[in-house]
């Protein structure tokens, strides 16, 4: 029994092993393929020559079917980076397609619907009229995916700008890129979204966005596109199209670089290929985004890209003459985003005048913390707030009225008179719908 234990590992270790006939064999077969597939000739045949010169050194001998893919990756990177050509070892492909494949399709059909095909939140924001959409997983092709991607528009159906978050999208069908692009347009104005050509120009393909596409379109909302260095392949031509087209802006940091579509491809003992065969570019053009990836307009930093894209609409909600309740809304968020945040002994200090009891309800206070507001509401008792300063004379009641807009939604102006001295307190505020709500009667001191 313990001659028999020691003998297992051994020989499992010899089964994962590859001849040198079979490396030899899947050298030459990968070979093959990159020079009947791959797009660029010039590139297959310097792939061809270093994966033959390290052949004849041995640089593929005696290895087990992980290092062998391994080294065969590193040794195709080192010569020409595609960021898509990858060998690994995958037993189940070449396990009979039946059983293997309904296992795997339940499998990924549970996981597909557990993470919402990739899109995992739409949110709304009724004040700058902005719809945010996340799609952090990969672009799925199936009849749900799409009837997902239908549904996240659908929300932002009637906002005015829309952010499409793509940072982490790793890539996956092309198709759903061209779903959401045929969206931004309107119908019998479809575009010629992205060309893929293959080393037979014969068949090269033509992608437009779709004529049809459920629910209503929006050809005249303002597109922002976040992506960042995980933004690869398919989501990539999603944001590179949209780009070319000049119908959406692009803001974050370089994307991957992924610009050659592809299959996988079995090259025997266990190991298989992600063969790119399809390099994709903008229309009659030969240059796409491989290699060097889509440049943002607007460049930002990992999370601030959100922030970034966020400033552009206010901004550009400011320059909207048609829109004054727009505009009140935005000059408030830009007002946030400069807010001082003064606080604590040096908050107390500068308004100490402030402190004390106005109309029937409201008191304010100071403790250790800075100064609060206190009010007494019918059914409700005392509630108490924080204040921040926003700017001088112009506080912020924190978490006040957090069902209108959040926790900056409450404002306090203060006026005064000609010697400085407070006279009343203006409470505001900015409701979901962007109008800003101000109360009838100013908060004068009670003697």
């Amino acid at each position: 029994m313990g001659c028999i234990a020691l003998l297992l590992p051994f020989s499992a270790l010899q089964a994962q092993t590859v001849s040198n006939a079979d490396a030899s064999r899947i050298v030459h077969t990968l070979s093959e393929k990159l020079t009947e597939g791959y797009p660029f000739p010039e590139l297959s045949a310097r792939y061809k020559a270093a994966l033959e010169k390290n052949e004849a050194e041995g640089h593929y001998f005696n290895l087990t079917e992980e290092a062998l893919a391994a080294r065969l990756t590193a040794d195709l990177q080192a010569t020409h980076k595609d960021v898509h050509l990858h060998v690994w070892r995958d037993a189940n492909s070449y396990k009979p397609r039946p059983a293997v494949y309904k296992e795997n399709e339940d499998e990924q059909l549970a996981a597909d619907r557990r993470g919402g095909y990739g899109f995992q939140q739409v949110t709304l924001d009724g004040a700058t009229s902005t719809a945010y959409i996340n799609i952090p997983g990969g672009f799925k092709s199936s009849q749900e995916a799409f009837e997902m991607a239908a549904s996240a528009m659908g929300m932002a159906a009637y906002s005015k700008h829309v952010i499409i978050d793509l940072r982490h999208n790793g890539g996956g069908s092309g198709q759903m890129g061209r779903f959401l692009a045929s969206y931004f347009y309107s119908g019998g104005n479809e575009q010629f979204y992205l060309n893929g050509f293959h080393k037979d120009r014969s068949r090269d393909e033509q992608e437009w966005t779709y004529a049809y596409v459920p629910g209503h379109r929006m050809p005249d909302a303002k597109l922002y596109i976040l992506v960042d260095h995980n933004t690869a392949s398919a989501s990539e031509g999603f944001a590179y199209a949209m780009q070319q087209l000049h119908r959406g802006t692009i803001v974050g940091d370089t994307t991957a670089g992924a610009g050659i579509a592809g299959s996988m491809n079995h090259l025997g003992n266990n190991l298989v290929v992600f063969l790119p065969v399809k390099m994709v570019t903008a229309p009659h053009a030969t240059v796409g985004w491989e290699g060097t990836g889509v440049i943002p307009d607007v460049a930002s930093k990992g999370p601030d890209a959100l922030q970034a894209a966020r400033r552009l609409i206010l901004k550009d909600i400011l320059a909207d003459d048609q829109d004054s309740i727009g505009q009140a809304a935005a000059r408030w968020h830009l007002e946030d985003d400069s807010i001082t945040g003064l606080q604590g002994d040096a908050l107390k200090k500068k308004y100490a005048a402030l402190v004390g009891k106005y109309n029937q309800d409201v008191t304010i206070t100071a403790d250790k913390t800075g100064l609060r507001w206190n009010r007494v509401e019918e059914g409700r008792g005392i509630q108490s707030y924080a204040l921040r300063e926003v700017m001088p004379d112009v506080l912020t009641v924190v978490d006040m009225n957090l069902e209108f807009g959040g926790p900056n939604c409450s404002r306090v102006y203060i006026h005064r008179d000609a010697n400085g001295n407070i006279e009343s307190l203006t409470r505001k505020t900015i409701m979901n719908a962007g109008n800003i709500y101000t109360t009838p009667t100013p908060y004068t001191r009670v003697k």
